[in-house]
């Protein structure tokens, strides 16, 4: 499940295209995939979250914290 609604603390809003710039252990998507933001929800333990399509994983969803995005240039 995931949300095309966009939080309002979102730093990416819906639409944009972002990139994977940090990673950590257990990570499966690679710093420099690329993808677009499809919503984004508040997590108390976690901050902003978002829901990307990434390029390579067309029609999914990927849950991803703040953290570990850039916008793409």
């Amino acid at each position: 499940m995931f949300t095309r609604e966009q939080s309002f603390q979102a730093k990416y809003r819906n639409g944009l295209r972002v990139a994977k710039v940090r990673i950590e252990k257990g990570d499966t998507n690679p710093i420099g995939v690329t993808g677009t933001v499809l919503g984004s929800i508040n997590h108390p333990e976690y901050g902003v979250g978002y829901f990307i399509e990434w390029d390579h994983l067309p029609r999914f969803a990927v849950f991803v914290v703040e953290w570990k995005l850039g916008a793409q240039h």
